[in-house]
């Protein structure tokens, strides 16, 4: 089996002529404060202990509550890395939700950008977080995303 030699170069000049680990690192730092942080002010929820990294496309964590996990549903906090952004969504347990909510929702005028496909994304609905002008300020980032879910929280309970 071959791969693409040129993109292994490129990348082997990015770990040796830029601080491209310590960046992500650094990125991994806030992912992980903001999960904790959250879990901390959201105590009503069930945090996923982990965060999920998908290959630099995006990472993820979720949680969920009782009224949520009986209806089929989540809440997903995500940072798409290409776009530079946090996202939260409202995500099904699994496809078969996805579908039976995207149905219920699709005919409705609904205040949050409702999937194309539930089969195939990884969310039902979802939010950027496009208030978030500077990364760097954790408190205040865990707070847009902490308000934001809240939100989808609200509008998960008339589902």
């Amino acid at each position: 089996m071959y791969f693409d030699s040129n993109l292994l170069l490129e990348y082997k000049q990015l770990l040796q002529t830029t601080d491209l680990r310590d960046c992500y690192r650094e990125f991994l730092k806030l992912f992980r404060y903001i999960r904790t942080e959250l879990e901390k002010r959201m105590k009503e929820y069930k945090f996923q202990d982990t965060i999920t990294e998908n290959g630099m496309d995006y990472s993820y964590f979720s949680f969920t509550g009782d009224k949520l996990k009986t209806k089929g549903l989540k809440i997903t906090i995500v940072f798409m890395h290409k776009d530079f952004q946090f996202e939260v969504w409202i995500s099904g347990s699994n496809r078969k939700y996805q579908s039976e909510y995207y149905n219920l929702l699709k005919e409705r005028d609904v205040p949050f950008e409702l999937t194309d496909d539930p089969l195939r994304k990884d969310y039902i609905l979802r939010v950027t977080a496009d208030r978030i002008a500077d990364i760097s300020d954790g408190d205040l980032v865990v707070e847009v995303l902490r308000d934001i879910a809240e939100n989808l929280l609200l509008f998960a309970e008339i589902l």
